[in-house]
């Protein structure tokens, strides 16, 4: 068991993006529905519910990411090469910027770093397709930045990097304030600081 996971950060939540975000997830093997049961289940947040499955059919589930009603909303989604493999993924408004955090959990340590990769190649071709909306993007492997408040240094906040995860991709103002340049290297209109060779997962520019 790990505590990882991919953080995308992006403007212009709008219901046609949530909507492509969804099918375009759906054609890289990441889909809503489980893949036995074609069950669609968010996770409560409720104190005395935390954490239960509660069944939704995906037009509720679809209203409700769009809604983010309370600031955060957690669901599930299913890796369609695998019925027992599920991303929960948590939606977060902070003010104008939406964060999705999809969790690396049950993916296995570094033996099976595999795994996590069919989680990542397809988040990190997220990020590119959201163009001139997207913000940064984190990827924690292992869960040692858990306790950062990233959300806060992607944004702009004054929030040091005092625990790198793996990879932050971010805009260039924040990477130069937070890294050597040297240490950076360009990743479309971002710069980003890449300790495990991450970026290699999304192909050539």
């Amino acid at each position: 068991m790990t505590y990882g996971s991919v953080r995308l950060y992006r403007r212009d939540w709008s219901p046609e993006q949530v909507h492509r975000r969804v099918d375009s997830l759906a054609a890289a093997g990441m889909v809503l529905g489980h893949l036995r049961t074609g069950r669609i289940t968010a996770l409560s947040g409720e104190w005395e519910t935390c954490g239960e499955q509660v069944e939704m059919d995906r037009e509720s589930l679809l209203a409700a990411m769009i809604r983010l009603d309370g600031k955060h909303f957690t669901f599930q989604y299913w890796m369609a090469d695998d019925e027992d493999a599920d991303v929960v993924c948590t939606l977060t408004r902070l003010g104008d910027v939406v964060v999705e955090d999809y969790g690396l959990d049950g993916f296995g340590g570094p033996v099976y770093r595999k795994g996590q990769d069919t989680v990542i190649r397809p988040l990190l071709a997220e990020f590119r397709a959201t163009g001139p909306s997207a913000v940064g993007l984190v990827v924690d492997r292992w869960g040692p930045a858990l306790d950062t408040d990233l959300d806060d240094i992607v944004t702009g906040g004054p929030t040091p990097v005092t625990v790198v995860p793996e990879l932050m991709v971010l805009r260039p103002d924040i990477a130069r304030r937070n890294f050597d340049l040297g240490r950076l290297v360009p990743f479309g209109d971002f710069l980003a600081r890449d300790t495990d060779g991450i970026l290699a997962l999304a192909g050539s520019e």
